[in-house]
């Protein structure tokens, strides 16, 4: 029983693939009304994938930076408080030059003493 059952079913199933024949009954014309209906014009998920693309590739020079420049409003004027002439932005240029690095150096700790390992009178800093 369970073999014809199986053998009944291929048929079955082999009858349906021989009779399916695969024919177009769409014209091949671009017809933008068809594809405003299937929704091929909008695609979210490829627009989506297009902005994750270019934002992975863009350069420096293409960011544009947005500085919003707070109101604080004090209550009085602070100009009565302040010298004649006063400039905040005064001496706010930097020259690369005057810049200064500071490099700390890591200590290295082996675990032991290296001193009887090294010659006598060893001194690393000299010239």
């Amino acid at each position: 029983m369970k073999k014809i059952t199986t053998l009944l079913g291929i048929g079955l199933l082999g009858a349906l693939l021989i009779s399916f024949t695969g024919i177009n009954k769409m014209s091949v014309k671009d017809d933008y009304k068809s594809k405003d209906l299937l929704g091929l014009s909008h695609n979210p998920f490829a627009e989506g994938l297009r902005m994750e693309m270019e934002s992975a590739n863009m350069k420096a020079d293409d960011l544009m930076l947005v500085e919003e420049e707070e109101e604080i409003v004090l209550g009085f004027d602070t100009a009565d408080y302040l010298p004649f002439g006063f400039n905040a932005y005064e001496g706010m240029e930097v020259d690369p030059d005057d810049i200064i690095l500071m490099e700390e150096e890591e200590k290295v700790e082996l675990g032991f003493d290296v001193a009887p390992y090294l010659p006598e009178n060893f001194d690393p800093f000299a010239k």
